[in-house]
């Protein structure tokens, strides 16, 4: 199972919450997953159409903690999609007006009739708590969330103009920055800033997802500090070497101008030390010595080494202090 559907399936086991937020949730999930067919004579029918048995679960118990309707649910299969299988919630003739009703969909004429009068629910964001659930059902109709190893990445899918500006106003209000793009006719609100995803998937109650996350991002801080770490390691090491190399040639230098002799003792001493001992560093060169000195030591030393190399072959005094 992906992450997005197992953050579907926690939203999924939230408690339905007040009758505000329950008509809230449901309108969302109505606006991406719902049909409205008119069947002549003034009737009509409601269908939603939905891929995973969790969000199926959770309209049939909105419609019927709400509205206290019963859905009729059938399954059908799409061969050509790879056999997918969708469950489908059906509101009859009777039903469907109680829930467009509620909606502001749908109201009684001066014959008392129902009436059509929007094809959009008037969804009330006034209260936080009604955004809240709002979003949450929005997620659950049109949302997908990338496997977090991958990066951040939320997207909103918003196929119909009247969707996208209550999705616009209800993000809006929490000061949610989703950026806008085009997709097959189809506005894109995504984000890809863990800090604003983390926030969206919190104020929607998916509390479990964001644990995931943040123990994600976790582990890439530290492994991310542990590569540097590594990358600087690697680096000190080359440049160590490359030092050796050059102390090295310089002394074989000497050696071959037949200088060496004419070194102070102290001088012929970490010589030495460096020709044994290629791979060690100032500190551990010092520890060869007899007796033992610390890394600076050994750094003067092996300046004032270079400095008679450099210096060939006319300025090399055997005189030289130590």
């Amino acid at each position: 199972m992906s992450f997005s559907s197992d953050c579907k399936e926690e939203l999924c086991r939230l408690p339905l919450e007040k009758s505000c937020c329950r008509l809230s949730e449901l309108s969302a999930l109505y606006m991406t997953l719902g049909s409205l067919s008119l069947l002549g004579r003034g009737q009509v029918k409601v269908q939603f159409a939905v891929e995973s048995p969790a969000i199926a679960r959770r309209i049939f118990l909105l419609l019927q903690r709400e509205l206290h309707l019963t859905a009729q649910i059938h399954y059908v299969s799409h061969p050509r999609f790879g056999g997918v299988r969708n469950c489908i919630l059906t509101l009859n003739p009777q039903q469907s007006p109680v829930l467009l009703t509620r909606f502001s969909m749908m109201d009684l004429d001066h014959h008392g009739h129902a009436a059509l009068r929007s094809t959009t629910p008037k969804v009330n964001l006034q209260k936080s708590c009604c955004c809240r659930s709002f979003l949450r059902g929005a997620m659950l109709g049109c949302g997908t969330l990338t496997k977090p190893k991958r990066g951040y990445r939320l997207e909103l899918v918003a196929c119909e103009e009247g969707f996208r500006l209550i999705l616009a106003k209800a993000m809006q209000r929490f000061s949610l920055s989703f950026r806008q793009s085009q997709r097959n006719g189809q506005t894109i609100y995504y984000q890809t800033t863990g800090e604003q995803v983390i926030t969206f998937l919190t104020l929607i109650g998916a509390h479990q997802a964001v644990i995931t996350l943040e123990e994600l991002r976790v582990q890439r801080e530290v492994l991310g500090d542990i590569n540097r770490a590594m990358n600087c390691d690697a680096a000190n090491l080359q440049k160590q070497m490359n030092a050796s190399d050059r102390q090295i040639e310089q002394i074989l230098k000497l050696i071959s101008h037949d200088m060496f002799s004419h070194l102070p003792p102290a001088l012929q001493e970490i010589a030495k030390a460096r020709v044994h001992a290629p791979d060690a560093s100032l500190a551990e060169l010092g520890q060869m010595l007899d007796p033992p000195i610390g890394k600076s030591g050994v750094n003067h030393r092996m300046r004032r080494l270079m400095e008679f190399a450099e210096n060939l072959p006319g300025s090399i005094h055997s005189s030289h202090p130590q």
